[in-house]
């Protein structure tokens, strides 16, 4: 059987023919344009969810650079500021070794300490040193000016309610703190209900580390150690698990922020520690061996005032100490810069790598795709070409 082929059969040929063509064609513009394989979701579904794979993981190490960088400068001006203070205590030690001698009168010895006095405003106003608006040593307490002119007694703030909390009673704190350093203690309720029958967990170091389950008392009085208590009163609405409540505590002295460290994800898994603690590099409440420097400084203030040289030479083991912290922490500073440049070079590699890799799926290969279109082109040429055959064919093309 012999199927004749009409002229509108040979049309819609060529017309298919030609919006195929049209649409290969100009999806290479839009790649060639882009420089892009895929342009959108449907260009390759498979390819498409590997690229958003990709790019947030490219966002995510963008991300732990910026966290870099931030600790970096933090780092580099608390070291700036400690090789002051360095420098400051290294000053006052002469001039201790100097009015402890023999040699020295009361009269130099009133005029070293109206000097001593210039040096400690000096060494307060470093170590109530900012970065933007956070201040560089006072631990996690970035908002608090870490260091006063006058030492405090031992005292604790009124607890601070998690904001989501349920309970709506009262709560007040108790007690004497006899801790020797500054610390911020933090119950969260575990189980909820009534008082006698709601659980809680301690902790002293600010919520990194907790304690037990440990019911809550019938009479509301938490225990929160170091001779200090948070008394709860009930109101209309028991405890409810999740509920937070904040109690920060110092110890007697001149410091006033805590001795926890600031940290930020620096890579993949990596939570890296940055910047020192004022309570760590000035006072004797650090766990690291710090001294006690404005309590020194005062005694070693009074002591040239009183024309006692026992007393200034008494000084100079706590200064000694001071500059050998000052000194430590100052190397910690590099030793912690150093571990960012290790970290950074490693998000590099991988960023290149997995740009890499979203590259080869995403990006165009430009030398094929110049080779695609320009047969495209010709096919499309070649197209119209027909199409223009068959619309200029009349009736008298067949007679003759």
């Amino acid at each position: 059987m012999i199927t004749r082929v009409t002229e509108k059969i040979k049309f819609d040929l060529v017309n298919s023919s030609l919006f195929r063509v049209q649409d290969q064609y100009t999806e290479l513009i839009e790649k060639a344009s882009s420089m892009k394989e895929v342009n959108r979701p449907s260009d390759d579904p498979l390819g498409t969810g590997k690229i958003l794979d990709y790019r947030s993981s490219l966002s995510y190490i963008e991300q732990c650079d910026g966290n870099i960088s931030t600790a970096r400068s933090w780092l580099t001006v608390t070291e700036s500021k400690l090789t002051s203070v360095y420098d400051i205590l290294v000053e006052i030690k002469e001039t201790a070794l100097s009015q402890g001698s023999d040699t020295a009168s009361a009269e130099t010895r009133q005029i070293a300490a109206a000097s001593l006095e210039t040096l400690i405003d000096e060494l307060r106003s470093l170590a109530n040193s900012k970065l933007g608006d956070r201040y560089l040593f006072s631990g996690t307490r970035t908002d608090t000016e870490p260091f006063s002119e006058t030492a405090s007694p031992a005292r604790a703030d009124a607890p601070v309610a998690g904001s989501g909390n349920a309970f709506d009673g009262t709560a007040a704190t108790g007690g004497s703190y006899t801790g020797d350093a500054n610390r911020t203690c933090v119950v969260k309720i575990v189980s909820g209900g009534a008082f006698g029958t709601a659980t809680y967990q301690l902790s002293s170091d600010g919520g990194k580390t907790w304690g037990t389950d440990t019911a809550v008392p019938g009479t509301g009085m938490i225990s929160l150690g170091d001779g200090l208590d948070m008394t709860l009163t009930a109101g209309t609405a028991d405890l409810a698990a999740g509920d937070l409540f904040t109690v920060r505590a110092y110890a007697e002295g001149y410091y006033n922020g805590n001795g926890e460290a600031l940290s930020l994800e620096m890579a993949k898994g990596v939570v890296l520690e940055y910047g020192v603690s004022g309570e760590d590099v000035f006072t004797a409440q650090g766990a690291s061996g710090g001294t006690d420097l404005f309590a020194m400084l005062e005694d070693l203030k009074t002591a040239l005032e009183g024309d006692d040289a026992d007393g200034i030479l008494a000084q100079l083991d706590t200064i000694n100490g001071s500059i050998a912290s000052v000194s430590r922490y100052t190397a910690k500073c590099g030793s912690l810069s150093n571990n960012l440049d290790i970290l950074e070079q490693g998000n590099e590699e991988l960023d290149l790598r997995i740009t890499e890799l979203c590259s080869e799926i995403e990006d165009a290969d430009m030398t094929k795709l110049i080779t695609d279109y320009s047969a495209k082109e010709i096919a499309l040429q070649a197209c119209y070409e027909m199409s223009s055959r068959l619309g200029s064919l009349s009736i008298l093309d067949y007679i003759g």
